[in-house]
């Protein structure tokens, strides 16, 4: 990584304002056109504020103005007196006939009155077409930002490493990848929309308010500049309250996940109330910060019309001193431009304190999203065209990141077309084979071959392409059985997935059920017994047909019956195929071409059951325990 991303990446963790906002400002590349048109919407929104008031100003003069100016020659009349009434009375005769025909035409109804009346639901009209047009384009953009967010989020989360998945709560995952995104999404767009057209819509107002009397618009808003203070308060309690309160959505959403997960066990044990109690304890927290943030919003609003109220009052009182002339017109112009400035003014304020609360979302958001698995294909990963299945481990040793080793020293080969299995007590160093085959994990030490190539020099969607796998732990998905084997083979026909059924001795209880292969599973399988899970998840091996199969115990979970046929299956599966067992019953096992032999992470013996009775004090053990002999020197061993 280059200095620049160094830089970028340090920025992002101290949750740097402009870069997260660069980042996000990169989703409306494809939307760009559509994100103008609501900010020009918006915009215009804004200028109409201003030329609403212009439009007051100039419509109510139209209207009233000439009542007022009769009213006004009828005082000045009565002032002269003497001579010079009479000296003027003719010419305070044609005046006031003038005036008395232009208010007689103003009282009676006409074509022009009503034109001019019209311009203020007209403007009203336009005004409303803008607000909506910036508000359905900016939501049109912000569903289609939230949806890219989430899937390139998704995308990266299930491109992380296995240890990722390990080291984490799935609850916390689902927060960040649901709710925390919807607040990356907000931050861009409602705030990208509010910041051009609530400025605009408070410059226009301010500037036709100056307009028409700027002595009275000093007055008004003397103390405009004080609306910051309260939002800057505001804003630093809001940030930290609001990533905490995100921190406790994540933990709530943790224990749900948990509850739900291991109902069985909760059930089980009768802790239902106890895991209510969990809940209600990261809930109440969460509820405590919520409040708190909450709090530091909505006191700016208050305190912005507080402030505003001394600039208004402020006016009047000009007003009172200096009434100056404009007629009725001005005084409702003026009075309609503040109300139309203070509330772009209050939601400005409101804007910084939302963005400091979607800040921590943001930021992990893409903390997320940057993240390098710890397993990644090199960049000039190859294919596998056709694979053979010889798998060697050449002097491999592996780590979980602790001191100790998991496996250490792994010398041995699986030929081509053989059938290997592993044996050994619990912890052994079994499972994590399996893993390093898998490339879950590189190893620490060594090398892991397939057909001779290192497995880190292939790519890894098509080395797993080559391994079917059937875990002792079966996880079907909340869907049909018929999906549920089509996993293996998503573009496998219906027949094909039936095929695979009949070999995995699982068709004739399928066809039981209510609605055959379209019957759903239910949540991880749990309308299906144990025994008719482990057949459905060998089903899907079967139709995988991959040319290396790796069998967890996949035979753990049946009746002797059921076992022997899906012995049999696997038998006819394996031909031709390279396939390691890790065995916990060794009677599934015994007819394996080699058996390897596992201790505390090495591998101790290899060869074939009689020869391991001969040669391997351990297996001699494992046997025992199982068959019945030796059973009191074997107490130790856990399989």
């Amino acid at each position: 990584m280059n200095k620049k991303s160094n830089q970028e990446m340090t920025d992002l963790a101290k949750g740097s304002m402009m870069v997260l906002y660069r980042r996000l400002a990169s989703y409306l590349k494809p939307y760009k056109w559509r994100f103008a048109f609501g900010i020009i919407f918006g915009a215009l929104y804004g200028v109409v504020n201003g030329v609403m008031v212009l439009v007051i100003n100039w419509v109510t003069n139209v209207v009233f103005g000439s009542s007022k100016s009769l009213d006004d020659f009828e005082k000045i009349k009565s002032k002269v007196t003497g001579e010079d009434f009479e000296q003027a009375r003719e010419s305070f005769k044609i005046v006031e006939e003038v005036l008395q025909k232009n208010s007689e035409s103003v009282s009676v109804f006409n074509t022009e009155i009503l034109l001019v009346a019209l311009l203020i639901p007209t403007i009203m009209v336009a005004r409303g077409l803008c607000g909506y047009l910036n508000a359905y384009y900016m939501l049109w953009c912000s569903l289609r930002i939230l949806s890219d967010i989430r899937v390139e989020l998704y995308r990266r989360l299930m491109g992380q490493s296995l240890d990722y998945f390990n080291q984490r709560k799935g609850g916390e995952i689902m927060q960040t990848v649901f709710n925390q995104t919807r607040l990356a999404q907000e931050t861009l767009t409602t705030a990208s929309s509010d910041i051009v057209k609530q400025p605009i819509a408070i410059f226009s107002a301010v500037a036709a308010i100056f307009y028409i009397d700027w002595k009275f618009a000093l007055c008004a808003l003397v103390l405009f500049p004080l609306c910051i203070l309260p939002v800057i308060l505001a804003s630093k309690k809001v940030r930290k309250s609001g990533g905490k309160e995100e921190e406790q959505a994540e933990k709530m959403m943790v224990v749900m996940q948990e509850a739900i997960s291991g109902i069985q066990v909760v059930k089980s044990h009768s802790r239902e109330e106890h895991e209510v109690d969990k809940f209600v304890v990261a809930n109440s927290k969460m509820m405590t910060f919520i409040m708190r943030w909450r709090k530091a919003m909505e006191i700016v609003s208050p305190l912005v019309e507080v402030v505003a109220s001394f600039g208004v009052g402020a006016a009047l009182v000009y007003c009172s001193f200096f009434p100056g002339s404009g007629g009725p017109g001005k005084f409702l112009a003026l009075n309609a431009g503040l109300v139309l400035l203070y509330p772009p003014a209050k939601t400005m304020s409101r804007i910084s304190v939302l963005l400091q609360k979607s800040l921590a979302a943001t930021a992990k958001v893409f903390k997320m999203m940057d993240r390098t698995p710890s397993v990644i294909d090199q960049e000039k990963a190859t294919e596998i065209n056709e694979c053979n299945g010889e798998i060697l481990f050449q002097e491999v040793s592996h780590s979980y990141g602790d001191e100790s080793y998991a496996v250490e020293d792994i010398n041995f080969t699986v030929e081509s077309g053989k059938n290997y299995a592993l044996v050994g007590e619990s912890g052994a160093g079994k499972s994590t084979l399996f893993s390093l085959i898998l490339r879950f994990y590189d190893p620490t030490k060594g090398n892991v071959k397939i057909d001779g190539t290192d497995i880190r020099e292939i790519s890894q969607s098509s080395l797993r392409d080559n391994i079917g796998v059937v875990n002792q732990s079966t996880f079907l998905f909340h869907d049909t059985i018929l999906e549920n084997i089509r996993y293996g083979k998503l573009d496998a026909a219906d027949e094909e997935v039936i095929e695979a059924a009949k070999m995995a001795h699982a068709h004739e209880f399928i066809e039981a059920q209510p609605n055959g292969y379209q019957s759903v599973v239910g949540d991880k399988g749990d309308k299906l017994s144990g025994g008719q899970k482990q057949r459905i998840s060998i089903a899907r091996a079967i139709l995988r047909d991959a040319p290396i199969l790796l069998l967890d115990e996949a035979t753990s979970a049946l009746d002797s019956r059921s076992e022997k046929v899906i012995q049999d299956a696997i038998k006819k599966l394996s031909s031709g195929k390279t396939t390691i067992a890790i065995a916990h019953r060794l009677s599934t096992i015994l007819s394996a071409d080699k058996i390897v032999v596992m201790e505390n992470g090495r591998v101790t013996a290899i060869g074939g059951h009689q020869e391991l009775l001969k040669n391997s004090l351990v297996y001699k053990k494992l046997y025992d325990m199982q068959f019945g002999q030796g059973m009191k020197s074997s107490n130790d061993y856990d399989l």
